[in-house]
């Protein structure tokens, strides 16, 4: 309820300036991190030094929680502002057919509000690289958005030496498994090879590109880590 409060009262007085004074706005969305692997939320052993800094310069929220046990519906509660047992959005989807079209998402809100609202890689459910492609944007909800990128990357398929640890005592089961199963990848290459790479680099792209227009921008950036598999680069 704090956190739908909170929203409204930053839409609504952000609406109401002009455009030129308008804030932009930075969304940043991350695929199964926990606050208790952060350092802003006690964790002695993560090292999470920009996301701490973040925490101190703005609003640490204590009792902020997930809606759903998996992905889509809390993504769907998230960006449509319903639960899932009111919206029945309880499987791997935006929650746009099950709200209707009349109903507007955050990003929507924004848009109808002089913003350019735009989107890279995972913000809806959207399984990378599985459900994105040519004609492919997973469960996104293109009404939300006035552009959309996607970020495809090798996930557990990724060049380097990969060890799946679920359900393999003595690791007898070489390479990493794919899907929901734990795994991880030691991979070879730089961080642009994969999803998160890319879509961090498009981010800081489209920022500077945006910084010239006549309207203020809402962007939407999600990265698929933590989820599984886990994959980084070597160094």
């Amino acid at each position: 309820m704090t956190f739908r409060i909170l929203a409204i009262l930053f839409l609504s007085s952000a609406c109401s300036l002009s455009s030129r004074d308008k804030p932009n706005v930075l969304f940043i969305i991350s695929d199964d991190l926990t606050a208790t692997a952060l350092g802003c939320y006690g964790n002695k052993l993560c090292k999470t030094p920009t996301i701490d800094r973040l925490a101190t310069e703005g609003t640490r929220f204590t009792r902020a929680y997930c809606q759903a046990t998996i992905c889509g519906p809390s993504r769907a509660s998230l960006m449509f502002g319903y639960y899932p047992h009111a919206s029945k959005a309880t499987g791997y989807t935006s929650g746009r057919k099950e709200v209707g079209a009349d109903k507007d998402s955050w990003a929507q809100h924004f848009k109808k509000n002089g913003y350019h609202s735009a989107r890279i890689s995972k913000v809806f459910h959207m399984g990378v690289p599985t459900d994105i492609g040519p004609g492919r944007d997973g469960a996104d909800d293109p009404a939300s958005w006035d552009e959309a990128y996607n970020s495809p990357g090798p996930e557990s398929k990724a060049a380097g030496f990969g060890e799946t640890l679920q359900n393999n005592p003595g690791g007898l089961k070489k390479g990493a498994a794919g899907g929901n199963r734990f795994s991880s990848v030691e991979a070879d290459g730089d961080h642009l090879v994969h999803s998160d790479g890319k879509t961090a680099e498009k981010a800081v792209e489209l920022i500077h590109k945006y910084k010239d227009m006549n309207e203020p921008f809402f962007l939407a950036v999600g990265f698929v880590r933590p989820h599984v598999p886990l994959v980084a680069p070597r160094k």
